[in-house]
């Protein structure tokens, strides 16, 4: 009788330590850690690859992120890893971000997540212009990527344009002013198209746009990233002002933009149409 006891005592013992084992587990399991870190982002950009792209194929633009209290040198980031954060070419940023460090990341991604939390500074450094090169003159000199032009964006035009500068869309809603509106490329890429993995891929990614004028025989080469051009890179103040000042009401303006791959290579041509209001 005492042998069974002591069998049942030490049985007890042994059930009571595991589930002490298994609770200790349970707190020492690893956790993300978050903490609050502020980052400069440079207005000059790079080029990064995919994490399995070994022959570097593929290239894709991205922003250069310094964190502060960190290895003090600039570090290749996308341009969406920084959640509710905008990038524009040519701007010089400091952000106060959160950073989630992960304790289980994945194997083909990075070990850090980021929100904005606040930009603390946003400073235009260069112009968004390009130089184009002299042997651009008409839009007939512009080469094409292989399998373009395609039709993979679209933009929402036309857009009205009142007296004061106030600009709408075509159901009556206002739109940003003319020096924070952004020109979005829609991606309408028919999904069922046998090359579109192909055509998702960096080389037919909009990463710049030829500006034509109806007010310019000047071709002019912008950025096209971050969501599409701002409409200040396409629409000079001089032609804002024609628009809003001379044109009569019905009048149009419509200009041409070529967007182009990292490679300054056509990808399709789109029409933005202005109309006074």
């Amino acid at each position: 009788m005492k042998t069974i006891k002591l069998f049942f005592s030490t049985l007890l013992v042994v059930i009571i330590s595991a589930i002490g084992m298994t609770s200790c587990n349970d707190d020492d399991e690893l956790k993300d850690k978050v903490i609050e870190v502020t980052m400069s982002v440079s207005d000059n950009t790079d080029i990064m690859y995919p994490l399995f792209d070994d022959n570097k194929e593929n290239p894709i633009e991205c922003m250069l992120v310094m964190e502060d209290g960190v290895d003090q040198t600039w570090r290749k980031m996308s341009f969406s890893m920084i959640e509710g954060f905008t990038y524009e070419k040519g701007h010089r940023y400091k952000l106060r971000a959160k950073k989630t460090i992960l304790a289980n990341p994945p194997a083909d991604g990075s070990a850090w997540k980021y929100e904005l939390v606040e930009v603390l500074e946003d400073k235009e450094i260069t112009s968004p212009e390009l130089p184009v090169e002299t042997t651009i003159k008409s839009e007939a000199d512009i080469a094409y990527e292989v399998q373009c032009p395609i039709e993979k964006y679209s933009v929402s035009s036309p857009i009205f344009v009142d007296g004061n500068g106030k600009m709408f869309n075509s159901e009556g809603n206002e739109r940003p002013s003319y020096k924070n509106c952004r020109i979005y490329l829609n991606n309408v890429l028919n999904m069922t198209d046998p090359d579109s993995v192909k055509f998702n891929s960096t080389t037919y990614m909009a990463r710049y746009a030829y500006v034509i004028s109806p007010l310019s025989e000047q071709i002019r080469l912008v950025v096209a990233s971050g969501g599409g051009p701002m409409m200040k890179y396409i629409v000079t103040e001089e032609d804002f002002r024609y628009i809003t000042s001379t044109m009569k009401e019905g009048e149009q303006l419509t200009y041409i933009l070529l967007l182009a791959n990292v490679y300054k290579k056509g990808i399709q041509k789109l029409a933005l149409t202005f109309v006074r209001k």
